[in-house]
């Protein structure tokens, strides 16, 4: 079979992404599009394979459906923003992406250069509005690569080195500028697009000496921790996790976790607020935390000593980050951790009095917790109900079958996870309304899984949900939406009380700026666009609800629930 010959630029660049291995093409166009929507059809006309063209009605909408499909995949995504305007559009997905290591190939349109006298130039009176002397700087901040590409014939090398850019540790957003013109620009005729050779960085490890020292301190603790935040999707990652924790009896506590990296039902797992744990530990093993705990509430014992460990153990992007660490670890988890059992297993024998005193005493206290926040759960089914009753119910509903996407919702400490990749939560950015749009493309990613996505009611409305629920009926994504309604923007109003814990906004029966009522019909504007949708109001009704609207999605159908929960 021959290889496909392009006609311009455009399609060069369209054959290129396919090349890489870019499957989809999430897209909020405008017309600096032109030139690739003329090369899909063209394309598709003569049968050639591109990445599959997904037009979204919002740039929230594609940066983060592009964040969830690159979550369940462990594959950069592409997408398209419109000049200027749609790429500050986009900024907060990509500053969520960034923080969460998120590999994607960020594009966008930039206004014609010229304004005659060549294929692409300017026509209507916006391009001279969107011009810009510097569009990458609305993003290079975020970005690991930026580059404005000027000539036609570069775009396949431009390509392939943005991507293994991205994909290499720490991975993360790359940003490439596409001039109208450039675009347009005829390829050399009977010449295929050729991409060139250019392969992402290998995984890195540590010296034979420092995973030596580190489990020299490991050995030698009597209260070790592990504080673990986003290794929940490198299943080589988890299962060396597992193994190092069962072995040697160590705890695992997950922080702001945004990718659960251990086993909620192990009796390993410490839970997601390790305080109390750090306080006592005279040795923590960070890994790949952005933030393994809150200095302001967090202090540690004197003598502890503390191992950061991941591809970017120290966080370099981030200009204020004071954790101290007597050990740095740069390399893959999985590798480090695999590591580190072989290091440890030549210090501690399997039978060791202490491990196995620490294994029983561990056990002990993670059957307490659990069961502490199950018997909140239990009682809160009323009118409203509690948010853990409902994420209880969640779990039952769907259990270890799920993928769950949370936004300010669920508890993970109340769900029974087993497996890699089975619960993501929001980048510690907190650009809100990127739950449903990465559950999306979870769903998009995963055909024929269940995906739940829970979300704050504030969260929701961020989501954009009328676009949201466009696209999941045209596409046929039978998700489903779970919105934890209070009526409130709960989380400024947690901050505020923090603050100011005895201030006039903590005791009046009304905060500024925290009220989201009145509250729009949710179930309405979900079944505009055909999805199946129900309002819970008494927790009791909670279970049968969850099975209609798991039926629905067997059918093929999206749904939501609007649960109505108390408000702390």
């Amino acid at each position: 079979m021959h290889a496909p010959l392009p006609r311009t630029a455009a399609e060069a660049f369209l054959l290129s992404l396919s090349a890489t291995g870019i499957a989809h093409f999430f897209a909020n166009p405008g017309t600096d599009c032109a030139p690739l929507i003329e090369g899909y059809a063209h394309g598709a006309a003569r049968g050639w394979t591109l990445p599959r063209p997904i037009a979204c009605v919002h740039e929230t909408l594609a940066v983060g459906m592009a964040h969830g499909a690159s979550l369940v995949t462990g594959e950069a995504q592409a997408v398209m923003l419109h000049t200027n305007v749609g790429l500050a559009n986009g900024v907060m997905g990509l500053l969520n992406a960034a923080s969460d290591q998120v590999p994607m190939l960020l594009l966008s349109g930039r206004t014609p250069i010229v304004e005659q006298g060549r294929d692409g130039c300017r026509d209507l009176g916006i391009h001279w509005g969107q011009e810009m002397r510097d569009q990458a700087a609305l993003v290079r901040e975020s970005c690991k690569w930026d580059y404005d590409a000027r000539y036609g014939e570069q775009l396949p090398a431009l390509v392939e080195r943005a991507l293994a850019i991205a994909r290499s540790a720490p991975q993360g957003p790359v940003y490439l500028a596409l001039a109208r013109e450039v675009l347009a620009e005829p390829w050399p005729r009977g010449v295929p697009a050729t991409v060139p050779r250019i392969a992402p960085a290998e995984p890195a490890r540590p010296a034979a000496a420092a995973i030596e020292r580190a489990a020299a301190i490991l050995a030698g603790a009597e209260r070790p921790l592990i504080v673990a935040q986003r290794s929940g999707t490198d299943r080589h990652a988890w299962q060396a996790l597992l193994d190092l924790a069962e072995r040697f009896a160590l705890p695992v506590a997950e922080h702001w976790s945004v990718r659960p990296g251990f086993p909620t039902t192990h009796p390993m797992h410490a839970g997601f607020a390790p305080g109390a744990a750090l306080a006592s530990a005279d040795a923590v093993l960070v890994l790949d935390a952005m933030v393994p705990w809150i200095p302001a509430h967090t202090t540690l014992a004197a003598g502890c000593q503390v191992i950061q460990a991941g591809a970017d153990p120290l966080k370099a992007r981030i200009p204020v980050r004071g954790y101290p660490s007597d050990l740095t670890l740069a390399g893959d988890i999985g590798l480090i951790l695999a590591d580190l059992a072989v290091a440890l297993a030549e210090r501690l024998a399997p039978g060791d009095a202490a491990v196995s005193a620490r294994r029983e005493r561990l056990a002990a206290a993670h059957r307490s917790a659990r069961e502490a926040l199950f018997a909140i759960a239990r009682d809160g089914g009323g009118a409203p109900m509690h948010p853990f009753y409902a994420t209880r119910c969640i779990n039952d509903a769907f259990g270890a079958q799920a993928t769950y996407v949370s936004e300010l919702a669920l508890n993970p400490a109340l769900l029974d996870l087993e497996r890699p990749g089975q619960y993501f939560s929001h980048a510690l950015s907190g650009g809100l309304g990127w739950g449903v749009p990465a559950a999306l493309g979870v769903q998009l990613a995963k055909p024929g899984e269940a995906v739940v996505a829970c979300v704050g009611d504030g969260s929701h409305l961020f989501a954009n949900p009328v676009a949201a629920h466009q696209l999941a009926e045209a596409l046929a994504l039978p998700l489903l939406i779970c919105v934890f309604d209070n009526g409130a923007w709960n989380t400024v109003r947690a901050a505020t009380r923090a603050m100011y814990p005895e201030g006039a906004a903590a005791g009046s029966a009304a905060m500024p700026l925290t009220s989201l009522e009145p509250a729009p019909d949710y179930v309405a504007i979900a079944r505009a666009s055909r999805a199946h949708a129900e309002r819970v109001v008494d927790g009791r009704e909670l279970p049968a609800a969850l099975a209609r609207a798991r039926a629905a999605m067997r059918a093929g159908q999206p749904a939501l629930l609007d649960l109505v929960v108390r408000a702390p």
